[in-house]
């Protein structure tokens, strides 16, 4: 019975193997853009949403680190000055599911980037410590831009927000 079970586990092996050199080999035809248009979010980085350009023209610094609110909301946060950024995705919710979550927002402003259903938010208990985070869907979820000040300048981190989903958007799977 051990041999059989063996040779079993090996054929198994072998076949899962030659499955996965058949799919996205040399001479696959799938090319990383539609490679994330029918992944959606899955293959999306928080990390990576913004170059390392973007990233220091925003005032943050590179790397980020990853973090999580929970297994479903992977995210990563910068650090940097006039604003700190975390930004996530979510696989499970979109802004609608999002914006339907009673008691959870001091403001839900619902708009529109890049021709998706998007929101500028705060949530309830982050006002006066000028928190915003701006929503947009993705890939049957969203993307989660949460904005913070540095140090309170007065400045609109909502605005912001917006501004930094506006450049990430169109590289998002719809």
């Amino acid at each position: 019975m051990k041999v059989l079970s063996r040779t079993l586990a090996t054929v198994c092996a072998g076949v899962a193997v030659l499955a996965v050199a058949g799919c996205g080999g040399p001479n696959s035809t799938e090319t990383p853009a539609s490679k994330t248009q029918t992944q959606g979010l899955a293959a999306i980085d928080p990390c990576t949403l913004l170059t390392p350009e973007e990233l220091k023209s925003y005032g943050f610094e590179a790397p980020g680190e990853p973090t999580s609110n929970t297994a479903s909301e992977p995210g990563c946060r910068f650090n940097g000055r006039p604003f700190r950024a975390t930004f996530y995705k979510n696989q499970e919710k979109t802004v609608e599911s999002y914006g339907q979550q009673q008691g959870t927002w001091a403001k839900y402003d619902r708009l529109e980037v890049d021709g998706r259903p998007a929101a500028s938010a705060v949530a309830e208990g982050s006002t006066q410590a000028r928190i915003c985070s701006a929503l947009f869907d993705a890939g049957d979820g969203v993307i989660i831009l949460t904005l913070s000040e540095f140090r309170d300048q007065g400045l609109d981190e909502c605005a912001e927000g917006l501004k930094i989903a506006e450049a990430i958007a169109p590289r998002m799977p719809r």
